[in-house]
């Protein structure tokens, strides 16, 4: 068995790819293979090229449509054979340790099931995107449970979870992990799918985990499974802040908030059907009637009433508060008619 498996889902970025590939080359510790996921590109990506250039450890595996990164990566991962895989985008790079740190941390400690690789942005919108994800490591680490073992090396129990679901910043979005339990992973987040909708085989739960913005969903599932991770909190996964991406434009806004509360509703759902979540049930519970709350509001402050109304009560559904009434209020003046129950 190869020790490291590489995964690099693209959609046309044919330059920016190769200079993926690049950062993967130039690894302290080599990768064993490169499996890079071409996600519809048109024109195809061109693996006879790519083993000209880096190598047969290079292999293409194509969908002739797109299917998103929370396909390519389930489904390419279970493709993969190291021991450990690790995920990168087409558009980001790997700092020249980061396979080497990660891996090291795995061998070391048997019980450790992964590594989250911690983030560093790089490009015209950096110090922007720097600030937030900065921010946002320290609350997941508070919040979580995390404890610092070593300069830079932070370690997580079963509290893990805790801290996500408040918020998963990037760096909690990108894995060096044992192979067999991101597979661990990945299933209970299908056989969650399957349950909720209703459907007959992983193959078609696999079906509603396409498409865009869904990045962040994994670690969650991660945080039930899991019972001791890491995070290698320095800068090891380079991201890329230059506007080529479209889901942080502001106009995607409303799309990642109308993801969120379907990413939570699932997990909430799945909660009452799947023995594994019940240690969790009730911090999903609250953590979901949060969540409407705070779409509840977000809506209303952007003019969409309509939304605002349906998010508010689907969150006192869950437990009504007294700001609950509060917001009640300001829709009635705002909209000035009680809404249909529709």
């Amino acid at each position: 068995m190869s020790l490291i498996s590489v995964i690099i889902p693209t959609l046309n970025r044919p330059a920016l790819l190769r200079e993926a590939i690049v950062s993967v080359m130039a690894q302290t510790l080599p990768a064993d293979e490169i499996i890079v996921v071409d996600d519809g590109s048109q024109p195809p990506v061109d693996e006879t090229s790519l083993k000209s250039e880096y190598g047969s450890m290079v292999r293409v595996l194509r969908n002739p449509e797109p299917q998103g990164l929370a396909w390519a990566r389930t489904r390419l991962t279970m493709a993969a054979t190291g021991k450990y895989v690790a995920h990168l985008d087409d558009d980001d790079l790997f700092a020249p340790e980061t396979l080497a740190e990660c891996s090291a941390l795995l061998e070391a400690d048997p019980e450790l099931e992964l590594v989250f690789v911690g983030v560093e942005g790089f490009g015209a919108s950096s110090e922007y995107f720097n600030n937030v994800q900065s921010s946002g490591v320290a609350r997941v680490i508070d919040q979580g449970g995390g404890r610092e073992i070593e300069p830079g090396i932070v370690v997580f129990g079963k509290e893990l979870l805790g801290g996500l679901l408040k918020q998963v910043p990037s760096a909690l979005q990108h894995v060096v992990a044992r192979r067999e339990i991101w597979e661990r992973v990945s299933r209970l987040r299908l056989e969650a799918y399957r349950r909720v909708a209703g459907l007959a085989s992983e193959a078609e739960a696999m079906g509603l985990i396409r498409g865009p913005l869904r990045d962040s969903e994994w670690a969650l599932y991660a945080g039930v499974v899991c019972s001791k991770t890491a995070l290698n909190n320095r800068p090891r996964y380079l991201a890329r802040c230059e506007g080529q991406g479209t889901s942080s434009l502001p106009s995607n806004r409303e799309r990642h908030m109308d993801q969120q509360l379907l990413v939570k509703d699932t997990l909430y759902r799945s909660s009452s059907m799947l023995p594994a979540f019940s240690p969790w049930r009730g911090m999903i519970h609250k953590d979901l009637g949060k969540t409407f709350f705070d779409a509840a509001y977000e809506f209303h402050q952007n003019g969409k009433q309509e939304k605002a109304w349906r998010c508010w009560r689907n969150a006192v559904g869950v437990s009504f508060r007294f700001r609950h009434a509060k917001l009640a209020l300001r829709l009635l003046l705002s909209t000035r008619v009680f809404p249909s129950s529709r």
